[in-house]
């Protein structure tokens, strides 16, 4: 198969409310705590038991089960996490294109939980979906389930992140994640003139886009000897925690040039603490994903730019990939999205797409 270049767009960011027991997201309230991929402030008003949110997750995936279009055309998506802009956008993304093309799409949150993840997939086949997308928590730990899901006739679909075993899957949609990592960090050394400490906040370690953008950091730093990596740790994706990393590597007292962020939410933190320490453009700050909240930290002059991944596009591209291969067409093994770097040159148009 050819793959297949398209070239990202941002999609409108829509709330997508979940339940917290079997983790099945619905149309309801109620939001689940989570480790992000991007980290949003969690919800402070959850006031469902779990209990009750089990039960109504149980209820509402048996009454799926029995509903006649279900039963025909069933598909799942399964995000590491429902906890941010991130993968709400391309969550959203997703279901609206599954709708379009006549198919309903549950998704599943699995809280950044592998094992969590396995029984969700595992669960969906034995309820019958017949085409799955896969955002996994993990690249190698989701390869049984992907085997399992193919030896029982299901279609799947992976997104955002590779796995260690592509071939067990129908295809890949997705941005490449080390060109994604070395595009930003070519940004970096532009503007910090090739030389001076840098300080990277790193996604969960292992991911497939901590790896990805980790490589693609590397790849242009090996070319900059005059560039000294000073810090780095993993934030796990989410703002306090990067807020505090950060915190700490400015109160150790040694001069950084730049924070270089994995994704928009650790970069907002980053930011923070740095404006805390009245740093603000003394040390640029950089994130991934071109989130409203980076883009308008763009704006704000707290970022110094943002490298999108084709957020919405991703989503829709995988709905549309499942839904061709259950509908009996051939598909394209890997379809890619480029990616778009923002600044305050060009954040504004960006933030105005979302809000539309």
């Amino acid at each position: 198969m050819f793959k297949k270049l398209l070239v990202a767009g941002l999609g409108l960011a829509m709330t997508v409310s979940m339940m917290t027991g079997c983790s099945l997201v619905s149309d309801g309230s109620s939001s689940s705590d989570t480790k992000t991929e991007e980290s949003a402030a969690a919800d402070s008003s959850e006031d469902s038991s779990e209990a009750d949110s089990t039960a109504d997750a149980s209820k509402e995936e048996s009454e799926d089960a029995g509903s006649g279009d279900l039963i025909e055309k069933k598909m799942a998506l399964f995000m590491t996490h429902m906890s941010n802009e991130f993968t709400v956008t391309l969550s959203n993304a997703a279901k609206d294109e599954a709708a379009e093309r006549g198919y309903a799409l549950n998704i599943y949150d699995a809280n950044q939980d592998a094992q969590n993840q396995a029984d969700q997939i595992e669960q969906a086949i034995t309820l019958g979906v017949e085409g799955i997308i896969i955002e996994p928590v993990s690249v190698d730990g989701v390869v049984p389930s992907v085997k399992a899901a193919k030896e029982a006739g299901v279609n799947v679909v992976i997104v955002n992140q590779r796995i260690s075993d592509p071939e067990a899957a129908d295809c890949y949609v997705g941005a490449d994640a080390a060109t994604t990592g070395s595009k930003l960090m070519e940004e970096v050394m532009k503007d910090i003139g090739g030389k001076g400490n840098v300080a990277l906040l790193l996604g969960p370690m292992g991911s497939d886009g901590q790896v990805g953008r980790s490589e693609g950091f590397d790849q242009v730093l090996a070319d900059y000897p005059d560039v000294t990596v000073a810090f780095q740790d993993t934030a796990e994706w989410q703002t306090e925690p990067a807020l505090t990393i950060v915190e700490n590597w400015l109160n150790a007292g040694k001069d950084i040039s730049a924070v270089v962020a994995q994704n928009d939410s650790m970069a907002v933190g980053a930011a923070k603490a740095i404006a805390d320490a009245q740093k603000t453009g003394e040390i640029k700050v950089y994130g991934i994903d071109a989130t409203s909240e980076g883009l308008q930290a763009v704006l704000d002059g707290k970022l110094q730019g943002t490298m999108a991944q084709g957020t919405s596009d991703q989503g829709k591209f995988a709905a549309d990939a499942c839904a061709d291969l259950l509908d009996g067409k051939e598909v394209d093994s890997e379809t890619i999205v480029d990616n778009v770097y923002y600044t305050a040159d060009n954040a504004q148009e960006a933030l105005d797409a979302i809000a539309k």
